[in-house]
């Protein structure tokens, strides 16, 4: 009787599992986002942009983004300018990636409203979004 009931207690714990090792679905990208932080690059460049200069808002439906870019400092990694432009999301490996207009823009990640994009493994910058 013992056993029958630990098996019962274990199997019913199973079934309440849930997997919570993936931080972030994709209706978590779904709004607005701003642009708060870049850093990285050849030359080690870090800028905090102000909430409000780059903003970024996700229609998941069409997989677009529509980029509004106040940045007048051309000198400041700001990535694209206003503009919408198509995106998705691409698992590889334990990666999942974010390709925009059709470049392979780095890792994504999506942790307590933040949005990260790191292209670093290339050199790249590390791009920090906020809701």
């Amino acid at each position: 009787m013992i056993r029958y009931t630990l098996f019962v207690f274990f199997f019913l714990m199973l079934l309440s599992c849930s997997n919570d090792d993936d931080s972030s679905s994709s209706s978590e990208l779904s709004g607005t986002w701003s642009l708060i932080n870049v850093s990285g690059g050849f030359v080690g460049l870090d800028h905090d942009f102000n909430t409000g200069i780059v903003v970024w808002v996700f229609n998941e439906s069409s997989n677009t983004v529509s980029i509004t870019n106040n940045n007048t400092d051309d000198s400041i990694e700001d990535l694209l300018p206003t503009g919408t432009y198509d995106y998705s999301i691409e698992t590889v490996g334990e990666n999942r990636e974010f390709i925009l207009d059709n470049i392979n823009r780095g890792n994504f990640e999506i942790m307590d409203n933040q949005l990260t994009i790191n292209e670093q493994f290339r050199d790249g910058f590390n791009f920090t979004f906020i809701r």
